[in-house]
């Protein structure tokens, strides 16, 4: 069974990240049950996503700006 395909949708903005203040108090192995389970749901999402999220982030990262031709000498040695 196929899924449904979804509009990619528009963004106009990004929203800034809050800052995320990380416990200092954590031993390693709360550390790492955190570090596993971000793993697991960014698999997850992935799984489900992943065509869509890399589509959305190619167009996303489209640049409209115009190449501006470098004025390096190619043939000269770079050191």
């Amino acid at each position: 069974m196929k899924r449904k395909r979804l509009p990619l949708p528009t963004v106009k903005h990004r929203v800034k990240p809050k800052p995320i203040n990380i416990p200092t108090y954590w031993s390693p192995e709360q550390a790492t049950a955190v570090l596993e389970f971000l793993e697991e749901l960014r698999d997850r999402v992935l799984g489900h996503y992943e065509v869509e999220i890399y589509e959305f982030l190619r167009h996303d990262r489209v640049t409209t700006a115009p190449f501006k031709q470098s004025d390096i000498d190619e043939s000269d040695v770079p050191f």
